[in-house]
C-alpha cells in the first residue's frame, strides 16, 4: 500500500477529556432518568453506578489497544488486525452506523428542551430544521480540523460542567429523605432492567479512541483522559440522580401531565429555585450537552470510513485528507447520513438497536486484547 498522508496529532489531554466527557453527559442525564425511574424507582441510583462499573472492563481493553495501536478508526482497526477483514468490516460499518444514529438521536432529543423556549404551537418540522441546522454547523467546524473541533468541544464541556456543578450544589440544600422511602421496592429485576437501559449513557466515553491517531502522546493522554472522563460521568450520574430523586421524587421525574417527562432535569431545577429560572438554566445545559454529542459524534464517525478506505474496504477516495489532516469526504458522508436519519428514521428505536450492537463489539474488543497479547 502506498504511503498515505497522516492525520495531525492535535489533541492533548484536556481535548481527550472534553471529547469523552461531552459525548457521555447528554441523554443519559437529561432524558433517560424519566424512563429508568419507572423501572427501578429510587434504586435507579444503583443502576447508574452498576452500569458505570460494567463499562470498566471494555474501557480498559480499548485503552490497551488504543495505546498499542494509535490509529484512526478505533474499534474497526483493532478488530481488523485481531480477527481479520471480515470481522473488521462488519464491526467498522456497524459502529460507524451506531455513531451516526446516536448523533441523530441527540439532535432530535434536544427538541424537548428547545421546546421550553418556543411557543407551544410550534410544529415538529421546526425542531427538525433546527437539528439539521446544527448538523451543518458542526460539519463546517469539523472540516476546519480536529484542533478547532476540540476547541469548541472544550468550551461546551466547561460550560456544561459549570451548570451541572450549580445543579448538584444547589440541589444538595433541597433534599427530602422521604423521597427515598421504598428504595428497593422494585427488586433486583427492576434494578437490572434499568442498568441495561442506562448502560448506553456511558458507551460514548470511549469514542475518542476512534481519533487515537490524532492524540499527542497517546500512551499518557488517552488512558488518563478516559479515566478522568469516566470518573466524571459516574460521579455526575450517581450524585445527579440522588439530587433529582431527593428534591422532586420519582413520580415527578418520571411523569409530567400524565405522560413521560422528557425534561426531568428542568423539572427538578424548577423545584430547586422555586421559579422558571432553574428550568431555563438547565434547559440551556441540556442543549449544550446535546450539541457537544453532535460535535464529537461527527468527529468520531468520520474516522471510520477513513480507516476502512485505507485498507481498501471502501473506495480509495475516502482516504483523502487535506493539508490540515482532515478527512473532509468522510465528514461530509457521515453528516449526510446523520441528516437522512433525522429526516426519515426513528432515531430512538434504532439507537437502541445500535447500542445492542455496540455491546457485542465491546465483547469482541475484550477478546481482541487476548488475541493481540498472544
Amino acid at each position: 500500500m502506498p504511503n498515505l498522508p497522516k492525520t495531525k496529532k492535535d489533541l492533548g489531554l484536556f481535548g481527550v477529556y472534553a471529547i469523552a466527557t461531552g459525548v457521555t453527559l447528554s441523554s443519559g442525564f437529561f432524558l433517560l432518568p424519566s424512563f429508568a425511574t419507572q423501572m427501578a424507582g429510587p434504586a435507579v441510583i444503583l443502576a447508574y453506578l452498576l452500569a458505570g462499573l460494567l463499562l470498566i472492563p471494555p474501557m480498559l481493553s480499548k485503552i490497551e489497544l488504543g495505546t498499542a495501536m494509535p490509529r484512526s478508526g478505533g474499534a474497526y482497526y483493532f478488530l481488523d488486525r485481531s480477527f481479520g477483514p471480515m470481522v473488521g468490516t462488519v464491526g467498522g460499518l456497524g459502529i460507524w452506523l451506531a455513531l451516526m444514529l446516536k448523533t441523530s438521536f441527540a439532535l432530535v432529543g434536544m427538541g424537548a428542551y428547545v421546546q421550553l423556549f418556543l411557543p407551544a404551537e410550534v410544529g415538529e418540522s421546526v425542531y427538525t430544521m433546527i437539528a439539521l441546522g446544527f448538523v451543518v454547523l458542526f460539519t463546517t467546524i469539523n472540516i476546519f480540523g480536529a484542533k478547532n473541533t476540540t476547541r469548541f468541544q472544550i468550551v461546551f464541556v466547561v460550560i456544561l460542567l459549570a451548570l451541572l456543578g450549580w445543579f448538584l450544589i444547589a440541589g444538595g440544600f433541597s433534599l427530602r429523605t422521604s423521597n427515598f422511602e421504598g428504595f428497593f421496592d422494585s427488586g433486583s429485576s427492576g434494578i437490572l432492567s434499568a442498568t441495561g437501559l442506562v448502560f448506553i449513557s456511558y458507551i460514548g466515553v470511549t469514542k475518542v479512541i476512534s481519533v487515537a491517531g490524532e492524540i499527542k502522546n497517546p500512551e499518557r493522554n488517552l488512558p488518563l483522559g478516559l479515566f478522568l472522563a469516566v470518573g466524571t460521568a459516574i460521579s455526575v450520574y450517581t450524585v445527579g440522580l440522588w439530587i433529582m430523586i431527593g428534591v422532586s421524587g420519582t413520580e415527578a421525574i418520571s411523569f409530567a401531565n400524565g405522560v413521560t417527562n422528557l425534561t426531568p432535569v428542568s423539572t427538578v431545577a424548577t423545584d430547586i429555585t422555586g421559579s422558571n429560572v432553574g428550568k431555563y438554566v438547565m434547559a440551556v445545559a441540556a442543549i449544550i450537552a446535546f450539541m457537544s454529542v453532535a460535535n464529537a459524534g461527527i468527529l468520531s464517525s468520520s474516522r471510520y470510513p477513513l480507516a476502512m478506505s485505507r485498507d481498501q474496504l471502501l473506495p480509495q477516495v475516502m482516504s483523502n485528507i487535506d493539508r490540515k489532516g482532515t478527512p473532509i469526504l468522510g465528514i461530509l458522508v457521515s453528516a449526510a447520513l446523520i441528516s437522512l436519519a433525522i429526516l426519515f428514521l426513528d432515531p430512538l428505536k434504532i439507537a437502541k438497536l445500535a447500542s445492542a450492537f455496540q455491546l457485542l463489539v465491546f465483547s469482541l474488543l475484550c477478546l481482541s486484547v487476548i488475541v493481540m497479547r498472544e
